[in-house]
């Protein structure tokens, strides 16, 4: 948008005979401020030095189209002005050469706008005229605010819910809401005559969605490098919506104190809360402080379900919530979790000891594989006395026992036999579920 005082570039309009060598340059467009003062630009532009001046007129041209003269300035007589004491020339000067015909016009009013002819003219060139067009403008003031809604009952019907006021503008400013919701708009003089007021309703239907919301007036106008924004908090009339917390389902035997706080979306502010139980009164345990509920100590008394009750001015609200008493305190779990860890460690250190006793005996007992044994091997393994092992020349190995037999002994009497003369071994398989000596069998010869 053009500010006020940038102007447009002038206009140079050519002389009304051919034989004329002057242009007289003007602004096609002059705005200025309601009360300040403004010039109505309008210059001689020639290049013969003795081009003489012999009478400047400004007209000004009404709503009706009629032109009247506001303003003569002669060389001789000097200047005068029909209409008005508020026009002044510039530069014009009696008995001086005049090239500057430009009028100010004080304390602009904004009867004062209008379209201004410049009518120049000289001797022996001729004359010429040229038109301007002068604005007046207002910079208005501006404030945006919440409209109070009166208390009462919500209904479906939209209710003004702010209100953006842009007054004394000239020309009407401009106003818009960022919600995109419905407006209604009107428009009124200002307290300046020529000005105007623009007032914007903003209508919502109250509900606890709209209190609180922020939402931003606009305001436009020329006279403003960039639009105005007018930040405004909604604050709309609704009864109490509630909601109950504290109860963690862990009510459990052993706690001292737990609370339950009864929350609330309300306005204006509740007025009142009750508390209560769906059978009737609270119990002993409970203790209501507003919108606590303090229940000490724990027991089976608080099994039960609680409702809070708020009112306000537009009505009551309520929320329920079931308690549910535990018993004893359980183990905490952490506690627990370390009882497991050690447990286990305990059961592998087990496995591990086990297995290491297994692998001792099978690497480290007679029956193991592959060694040679010795007669005191053999007796102290079997419990078998050493003087009933044979005197065997060469000893059997733990690979050469076979799994159903315990030891290799010999006997004295009717059981010994005579080594052979081939130089064979012979031995007796002694069962290691003997019972005596005579219970030996024979197994064979080799």
């Amino acid at each position: 948008m053009s500010r006020p005082d940038s102007q447009p570039p002038p206009t140079r309009f050519p002389a009304e005979a051919s034989t004329q060598s002057f242009e007289v340059q003007v602004l096609t467009q002059v705005k200025g401020f309601l009360g300040h003062n403004v010039t109505l630009q309008c210059k001689v532009q020639t290049q013969e030095d003795d081009l003489q001046v012999t009478l400047v007129t400004w007209q000004r041209q009404d709503s009706t189209g009629v032109p009247r003269t506001v303003a003569v300035f002669h060389p001789t007589q000097g200047s005068s002005f029909p209409e008005s004491r508020r026009l002044e020339f510039v530069a014009a000067r009696p008995r001086e050469k005049l090239r500057d015909a430009s009028l100010t016009v004080l304390e602009l009013q904004t009867g004062d706008e209008a379209n201004y002819t410049c009518h120049i003219a000289t001797f022996p060139q001729g004359s010429k005229s040229a038109r301007t067009w002068l604005r007046v403008l207002a910079k208005p003031r501006n404030k945006a605010e919440i409209q109070e809604v009166p208390l009462r009952p919500l209904g479906q019907e939209p209710v003004p819910v702010a209100r953006c006021v842009s007054t004394a503008g000239r020309p009407p400013a401009r106003i818009s809401w960022s919600s995109g919701e419905e407006v209604n708009e009107s428009q009124e003089p200002g307290p300046v005559p020529g000005t105007f007021n623009v007032v914007s309703l903003l209508t919502l239907t109250p509900s606890s969605r709209v209190d609180g919301k922020n939402v931003t007036c606009t305001v436009e106008h020329e006279t403003f490098e960039k639009p105005v924004l007018l930040p405004v908090t909604l604050s709309v009339h609704y009864p109490p919506e509630v909601s109950i917390s504290g109860y963690d389902d862990h009510w459990d035997l052993g706690r001292s104190e737990v609370t339950l706080n009864c929350d609330v979306r309300s306005n204006p502010e509740p007025t009142e809360y009750v508390w209560s139980t769906t059978t009737g009164s609270l119990p002993r345990s409970a203790d209501a402080q507003g919108s606590q509920l303090l229940l000490h100590p724990v027991d089976e008394s608080i099994n039960t379900t609680f409702i809070c009750h708020v009112t306000n001015p537009l009505g009551t609200g309520e929320a329920e919530q079931t308690v549910l008493f535990r018993g004893e305190h359980p183990r905490d779990q952490s506690s627990g979790t370390t009882t497991l860890v050690v447990g286990l460690i305990v059961v592998g250190l087990v496995v591990v000891v086990l297995a290491f006793v297994l692998w001792y005996r099978k690497t480290h007992s007679p029956l193991g594989r592959g060694t040679p044994m010795s007669r005191a091997e053999l007796a102290l393994a079997f419990s078998v006395p050493a003087t009933h092992l044979c005197q065997l020349p060469v000893l059997p190995t733990r690979s050469s026992i076979p799994d159903d037999f315990s030891c290799f002994s010999c006997f004295p009497g009717r059981n010994q036999r005579r080594p052979p003369d081939n130089n064979e071994v012979s031995y007796l398989a002694v069962n290691s579920e003997a019972s005596s000596p005579q219970d030996l069998q024979a197994d064979g010869t080799r």
